[in-house]
C-alpha cells in the first residue's frame, strides 16, 4: 500500500459532528492551521445531525433555581454518582458561554416573549433545555459546518483513520487514513488531534444512532494505550418505532409521554408507567422506562417484541402542536408498536476536565469521553458536552500546538502499514458484513437491556470466536477493507462493554444485571478501567472514584 500524500497541519480534528465542529472553530479562532476530517459528510450523517436539536443549559431566564450548580447536581443524581465531578462542573459552568456562541455562530434557537425558549426534561429540576427552531440536530450542524468553513477551517470527508501516530518521544504526531476514491493512505502529520468520533451504537443489532457510530475513537484511544472507562453504561432511548418500514425511528416519549399525556400500555391494557412505579413524570427517565418496557417485553407482556404507545388521551386540540415529532409513515394512528433500542454511550475514553487523554497532544470530546454522564445520561446534556468539551478541546489543542517547534519523527510507520496490508489477506467464502450482524444480533441478545453472568460469560466466548473468524473475510476493495476495521473496532468495544458489565455485579442506571438487580450503594461508587496489557489482551479492572487522571 502506498502513501499518496502528506499533510501538514497544525490541529487535526477527528469527527464531523457537533463536538467535531466546535473544537474546529475554537481551535481556528486561537489561529491554528486546523483540518477536520470525517468519514461522512461534516454537519451530515452522524449523531448530532439526527438529535432532538435540543441541550440543557442553565441561563436563569425563567427560574432563578436554574443555575449551573444545580443543573450539576440533577447530572450527578441521574448518573448515580459514577460522574466525574469536575468534568460534570465543567460542562455545566461553561453551558451558558455556549448558548451565545451557538447565536454567534447562526444557530436558530427558540424564542418567547423575546427570551429563549426553555423546556422540561425528565430528571432535570427545571426547565432548562434550549430547543431549535426546527427541533432537529442539523439546526446545530449545518450552521456550524458553514461558519467553520467561512472561518477557513480545511476539511477532508469520506476518509478512514487506520490509526494515530506517536513521535519518539511518545507524544501525538499524526494519523494515518484511508481515502477509498483514491485508493490509499493519507499521512497526516499534526502537532494536536481531537478525537470527535462520536459513539458505539451500530456494535447493537438494534440502535437508532447513524450508520457510522462504530466506536472509532475508543479503538484509536485503547490501541495508543489510553484507558477506557464505565464502558457498561449504554444507554438505551426506550421508545423508537417498531413498524417495520420505519424501523428504529425514535418517538420523542418526553414529548408525547411525558408532555402530552399518552400512555405506554402492555398486551393486557395496563400502563407500563403505573406498573412500574412511573407516575411522577419527573422519575420518568430513559434508565427507568427502558427498563420497565424491557421487562414487559421479556415477561411476556409486550406485543410483537414492543409495547404500544397510545396517542388517544392526547387531547384534539393538543395533538396539533405534537404532530411535527410524529414520524410521518404513522400519522393518524391512535397507537403504534415501540421498543428500546441503543442510543448512546456513557463511557468512553479517560480524559480530564481539560480533555486531555494523558497523552502529550491528544485530546476528547463528545459522546467518545467517559466521565461525565456516569451510570445514565439526562436528556439535553450529550450536546451540552459536545458544545463544552469540543470549544474547550480546540482551544487546548491549539495552544499546545502553538508552542510545539515542529513534529518529531513518526515511529513504527512502516510496520503500520505492514499489518494494514494483512488485512488484505482473508478467504474469499468468508463476509465482513456476515462477522458484523452476528456481533450485533449477539450483542443485542446478551449484552442489552437486561444482561446477566451466563449471558455475559458467553458473549465473551462469542466475540473470541468472531476475532478469530475476521482476518478471514474477503477484502476485495478499500471500502471493504474500511468495513473490515470498523467491524475490528466493533469488537474491540463491545468486548469492553462485555468485560466491564461482568465486573459490575449491582444494577446502576443504564447497566441492569438480572443476577443483581439492586443497586449495591456507596461500595460500588466506582469506576470500571479497560486497558491493554503487554500482550495486548484487554484487562478489567475496578478503580475507586478520582477526579484527575
Amino acid at each position: 500500500m502506498d502513501v499518496l500524500e502528506v499533510i501538514n497541519t497544525d490541529v487535526l480534528i477527528i469527527g464531523g459532528g457537533g463536538a467535531g465542529l466546535c473544537a474546529a472553530i475554537s481551535s481556528k479562532k486561537e489561529g491554528a492551521e486546523v483540518l477536520l476530517i470525517s468519514k461522512s459528510r461534516p454537519g451530515r450523517s452522524n449523531n448530532t445531525a439526527i438529535s432532538g436539536g435540543s441541550f440543557a443549559a442553565s441561563t436563569g431566564l425563567w427560574d432563578e433555581r436554574d443555575t449551573p450548580e444545580q443543573h450539576l447536581t440533577d447530572t450527578l443524581a441521574a448518573g448515580r454518582w459514577i460522574n466525574r465531578t469536575k468534568m460534570v462542573r465543567t460542562m455545566t459552568s461553561g453551558a451558558q458561554e455556549q448558548v451565545k456562541n451557538l447565536l454567534g455562530y447562526g444557530v436558530p434557537l427558540q424564542k418567547k416573549n423575546d427570551k429563549l425558549r426553555i423546556i422540561s426534561l425528565p430528571g432535570h429540576s427545571t426547565a432548562r433545555n434550549v430547543v431549535t427552531e426546527n427541533s432537529f440536530g442539523t439546526d446545530f450542524t449545518l450552521p456550524l459546518f458553514n461558519f467553520a468553513k467561512n472561518l477557513g477551517v480545511n476539511f477532508l470527508a469520506g476518509v478512514f483513520v487506520v490509526r494515530l501516530c506517536r513521535s519518539e518521544l511518545g507524544d501525538i504526531a499524526g494519523a494515518l487514513i484511508i481515502d477509498p476514491v483514491r485508493q490509499g493512505l493519507i499521512l497526516i502529520q499534526s502537532k494536536a488531534i481531537v478525537l470527535a468520533t462520536g459513539g458505539a451504537g451500530q456494535i447493537y443489532s438494534q440502535t437508532n444512532n447513524a450508520p457510522g457510530t462504530t466506536g472509532d475513537g475508543c479503538a484509536l484511544a485503547y490501541r495508543l494505550g489510553v484507558p477506557l472507562t464505565d464502558m457498561e453504561f449504554v444507554q438505551y432511548y426506550p421508545t423508537c418505532l417498531l413498524e417495520s418500514s420505519l424501523v428504529k425511528k425514535m418517538v420523542i416519549y418526553e414529548i408525547l409521554v411525558y408532555w402530552g399525556g399518552a400512555r405506554l400500555l402492555n398486551s393486557l391494557g395496563e400502563s407500563i408507567t403505573q406498573r412500574h412505579n412511573l407516575k411522577d413524570n419527573s422519575k420518568m427517565t430513559r434508565d427507568a422506562l427502558t427498563l420497565a418496557i424491557a421487562k414487559e417485553i421479556k415477561e411476556g407482556r409486550g406485543i410483537n417484541g414492543g409495547v404500544w404507545l397510545d396517542l388517544s388521551t392526547i387531547p384534539a386540540d393538543k395533538i396539533k402542536h405534537f404532530q411535527k415529532f410524529i414520524p410521518k409513515g404513522i400519522t393518524g394512528k391512535d397507537r403504534f408498536l415501540v421498543a428500546p433500542v441503543a442510543h448512546f454511550f456513557m463511557g468512553g475514553i479517560l480524559i480530564n476536565e481539560r480533555g486531555e487523554t494523558g497523552i502529550e497532544g491528544l485530546y476528547s470530546a463528545g459522546e467518545v469521553n467517559g466521565g461525565v454522564h456516569g451510570a445514565n445520561r439526562l436528556g439535553g446534556n450529550a450536546l451540552t458536552e459536545a458544545w463544552v468539551y469540543g470549544d474547550i478541546t480546540g482551544r487546548f489543542a491549539a495552544q499546545y500546538a502553538r508552542s510545539k517547534k515542529k513534529i518529531l519523527s513518526i515511529e513504527n510507520l512502516q510496520s503500520t502499514i505492514k499489518d494494514l496490508e494483512s488485512h488484505t489477506e482473508g478467504k474469499k467464502q468468508l463476509s465482513v458484513q456476515e462477522v458484523r450482524r452476528e456481533l450485533q444480533d449477539l450483542m443485542w441478545e446478551k449484552v442489552g437491556v437486561i444482561r446477566n453472568r451466563e449471558g455475559l460469560s458467553g458473549m465473551v466466548n462469542d466475540i473470541e470466536k468472531l476475532k478469530e473468524k475476521l482476518p478471514d473475510t474477503e477484502v476485495s476493495d478499500y471500502l471493504k477493507l474500511i468495513n473490515k476495521l470498523e467491524t475490528e473496532n466493533m469488537l474491540l468495544v463491545g468486548e469492553a462493554v462485555v468485560l466491564s458489565a461482568l465486573l459490575r455485579k449491582e444494577s446502576r442506571g443504564a447497566h441492569y444485571r438480572e443476577d443483581f438487580p439492586d443497586e449495591a450503594g456507596e461500595k460500588w461508587i466506582i469506576n470500571t478501567n479497560i486497558e491493554g496489557n503487554e500482550g495486548f489482551e484487554m484487562c478489567a479492572s475496578i478503580k475507586p472514584k478520582k477526579e484527575d487522571l
